[in-house]
């Protein structure tokens, strides 16, 4: 599916080197109600969108967490997960952590 979506975006139009996003582009792409809330909360407005990088960062949180929830140690996460254990160990408590461009400290 995503990439059936990414395919569609190539169909839209530059400007200055940025691709534009026309209210039906939005609604091809996310459907009606999908493109009103963006509508509604940016409309007119520039936004940089975050790219499939940060997607894949909030999914790894998420299994990590999830991981802790099952009775994971920091130690197995870190095996499974390929990150450090001190890095599991933020992962666990993200609200603690001040985001430094892609690394929690």
């Amino acid at each position: 599916m995503i990439l059936g979506v990414v395919a569609n975006c190539l169909d839209f139009p530059d400007l200055n080197n940025k691709r534009v996003m026309t209210a039906e582009g939005l609604i091809r792409v996310l459907g009606h109600e999908g493109a009103e809330r963006v509508i509604y909360f940016w409309g007119g407005m520039r936004v940089s969108v975050p790219n499939m990088e940060e997607m894949q960062k909030i999914r790894l949180r998420e299994r990590v967490k999830r991981a802790f929830e099952q009775g994971a140690t920091p130690s197995q996460i870190a095996e499974r997960f390929g990150v450090s254990v001190r890095t599991a160990q933020r992962m666990r408590n993200p609200s603690v952590c001040v985001e430094n461009g892609s690394k929690m400290i």
